[in-house]
């Protein structure tokens, strides 16, 4: 494990990233524990145990939207690493650490187009866009439409605008597995969403 000393500053991250990030069901708490799940999937389905660093990846994953929770126009992914560095630093984590988890955090970002370069930051962007496809996809488009004041039209126009295209931007065989059923899923919602609207 190259960055053995997030294991012992786990706990202190984790607690740190469940006292800021709230409870949005789209990208808050809710989201993390959901991709909890998804990345102890993947880790199963790949046969990556051996290999990853857990302690790497949970600190990425933890500080991987922090930022939406702070001010500013800035890129939430960019602002969700300037606080990691911050924070690592102050725990006393090494530079070589620090720049791993930075990685991973903005390899996530479907913005930023940063191509993940570590199997820890593959596994955390593979999750992150599954948890936005699916039922939970669809939900959570429509959730963050609300509290953005978006109206149908325009969260409509997110499925087509980037939702369709995530199963495009996935490393790992598993991911795509699973992917290729939750789209499904978005493409019939949008089919019938025609249908309806005639």
């Amino acid at each position: 494990m190259r960055c053995s000393i997030l294991c012992r500053l786990l706990p202190v991250i984790k607690q740190t990233s469940y006292a800021i990030m709230g409870n949005d069901p789209a990208h808050g708490w809710p989201h993390i524990e959901r991709l909890e799940s998804l990345i102890v999937e993947l880790i199963g389905k790949e046969g990556v145990d051996e290999t990853v660093d857990r302690c790497l990846l949970y600190t990425g994953l933890y500080l991987h939207d922090i930022g939406r929770n702070m001010p500013g126009k800035r890129n939430h992914a960019l602002k969700s690493a300037s606080y990691a560095k911050s924070l690592l630093e102050t725990l006393g984590v090494p530079e070589s650490c620090i720049g791993d988890v930075v990685h991973i955090i903005k390899a996530h970002s479907f913005s930023l187009g940063i191509r993940a370069e570590t199997l820890e930051a593959m596994i955390l962007s593979d999750a992150d866009k599954l948890d936005a496809l699916g039922a939970v996809g669809i939900a959570r488009v429509f959730h963050t439409g609300c509290t953005m004041k978006r109206g149908f039209d325009e969260s409509i126009r997110h499925f087509y605008n980037k939702i369709i295209h995530l199963p495009k931007l996935l490393y790992l065989s598993s991911a795509k597995e699973i992917a290729g059923e939750r789209i499904k899923i978005i493409e019939a919602f949008l089919e019938e969403w025609k249908r309806e609207l005639g």
